[in-house]
């Protein structure tokens, strides 16, 4: 059993997610997003929501082989009513068989709470299968099932339901893979996260909505000295939440950081953006103390040849300026001259605003935007974009950042296209080749992350044909892009040769051979 946690603490945190579970579906009857399930479904949204949490359950402690009396004590209790029929003491073969039925039907409950995120910019479906994760693993704890089976029942559930938890970019929160394997690796349950702060906003704005109607919930939320983690347990606490948002926001920072420096290669770039950050950090304190700040702009212009990283880094700086608190949401928008640039009069500026409005909040990432000053002709609307672009990147000035990428004289060409462009693309980064000894590190990684494993000798191999091809195969090669195609047709290759096995071992299905690389560049 975990430290600190004996069965009452256990069965408590279990009731306690249990009520959360019940209060995001009061939130969704009240708002009547409940009205047409139930007139098909003849159940009440307190029954589903029992009969869905006490299946998952059983499936739970089935695929765990410890479907025991503590683990039926612990779906009886934590719940309030029996809606599944489970008894204490006997195994119901014909209830195991339901609760896996239940579990491969879709989770309506969890499908609401999605569309309310989508139509409220709200997040109570992170906040939904958070509260059900903690029940997961407050019953596995009870008797020490800590274990594979628990990480790959809770990650095929998670994989199952996932396009719901990431339905709404506006969410405050959402949950990724990351979350979730730190919650099962961790010893404790108790993990902090910024989950429960964002609930309490939500809870915060029901109340506002519906008045007192839940006591438990209420008084919840009229102790301020009272911080709540992710399992509903509450410690006092003289932190803040606006303190505890903070340390949440400089561990992810961190973790996002050491993502950036993991890369391979980029040296350069990755001082750039450390560089970027700091001056960001130390302006924001100096703010604080009333001293006098520069003017600064977070736009910026990669340069460099195609499959060089520019995308990936862009992705990273859009999370990174979001916990800098220079974004709200830090997502990425990728488009280029085709998703902004239309064939008739008047229809790409329309077409700029709608890509701009996805991208608010976030990072807009332009690749070959010198590509918009490159018509020739009339009839060409590139410079349209990019007046329209200029005059939104302006009215969104607090909460957008554009990144411009494409090779570094077509860029200067592009940057003078108007005179807007110059003043607010100020910071430059030079994206440079990948070596060739970068080019197999790449190689390596991408195999060991997909499952397989190439021997030395055959990573020579490929080292050696890609030092001999001439300089306008190169070129064409494309960097970590040209990578990727090798290791894809290495993947076919090997496919092709594991089939002809009579019964291939798990070595065999992972290992690369020196035949695999053949006609691969």
């Amino acid at each position: 059993m975990s430290p600190g946690y004996s069965k009452i603490k256990l069965f408590q945190i279990g009731h306690d997610n249990f009520h959360k579970l019940s209060d995001y579906c009061d939130i969704l009857l009240n708002e009547g997003y409940w009205e047409k399930p139930e007139s098909v479904l003849n159940k009440s949204i307190s029954e589903m929501l029992d009969l869905y949490v006490q299946a998952i359950l059983v499936q739970l402690a089935t695929h765990l082989e410890c479907y025991n009396e503590d683990e039926r004590r612990f779906i009886l209790e934590i719940s309030d009513n029996n809606s599944f029929g489970i008894s204490l003491y006997d195994d119901d073969k014909d209830l195991i068989i339901q609760a896996e039925k239940v579990l491969k039907a879709p989770p309506i409950l969890l499908q609401l709470c999605s569309l309310r995120d989508m139509e409220k910019s709200t997040c109570i479906a992170s906040l939904f299968f958070d509260a059900l994760l903690n029940i997961l693993l407050a019953m596995a704890h009870l008797n020490h099932s800590k274990s594979i089976k628990l990480t790959s029942f809770i990650m095929s559930y998670y994989r199952q339901v996932n396009a719901f938890l990431k339905a709404n970019n506006k969410q405050s929160y959402v949950i990724d893979e990351r979350f979730v394997f730190r919650k099962i690796s961790c010893d404790d349950i108790e993990l902090n996260s910024l989950v429960q702060l964002s609930a309490n906003r939500e809870f915060n704005q029901f109340k506002n909505q519906y008045g007192n109607q839940n006591k438990e919930l209420n008084k919840e939320l009229s102790n301020e000295n009272y911080v709540t983690d992710s399992t509903g347990i509450k410690e006092t606490s003289s932190k803040s939440e606006d303190e505890v948002m903070e340390v949440n926001n400089q561990e992810i920072l961190d973790e996002l950081l050491n993502e950036l420096n993991s890369l391979i290669g980029l040296d350069v770039v990755k001082n750039e953006i450390s560089s970027l950050i700091n001056l960001i950090k130390v302006r924001k304190l100096r703010k604080e103390y009333n001293l006098p700040t520069m003017d600064m702009s977070y736009h910026m212009v990669y340069t460099g040849n195609p499959g060089t990283g520019k995308t990936t880094v862009a992705r990273l700086v859009a999370k990174i300026y979001k916990e800098l608190g220079i974004l709200t949401n830090g997502n990425l928008v990728e488009t280029d001259r085709a998703g902004l640039v239309a064939g008739f009069v008047g229809q790409t500026a329309l077409k700029v605003k709608e890509v701009v409005d996805q991208a608010i909040g976030g990072v807009l990432f332009i690749d070959e935007a010198y590509s918009l000053t490159g018509g020739v002709g009339t009839n060409d609307f590139g410079m349209e974009a990019i007046d329209t672009l200029v005059k939104l990147m302006e009215d969104n000035r607090d909460n957008l950042v554009v990144i411009v990428a494409g090779y570094r004289e077509e860029m200067g060409q592009f940057l003078k296209a108007n005179s807007g462009l110059i003043s607010r693309f100020n910071k430059f980064i030079e994206f440079s080749d990948y070596t060739n000894d970068e080019l197999i590190l790449i190689l390596n990684s991408m195999a060991q992350k997909a499952g397989y494993m190439i021997d030395e000798v055959v990573l020579n191999a490929v080292f050696n044909k890609i030092i001999t091809m001439d300089t306008d195969k190169k070129k064409q090669f494309g960097n970590a892009r040209g990578i990727r195609n090798v290791f894809e047709k290495i993947v076919v290759n090997q496919a092709n040769r594991i089939v002809t096995y009579e019964k291939p071992t798990k070595e065999q299905l992972i290992e690369i051979l020196a035949i695999d690389i053949n006609e691969i560049l």
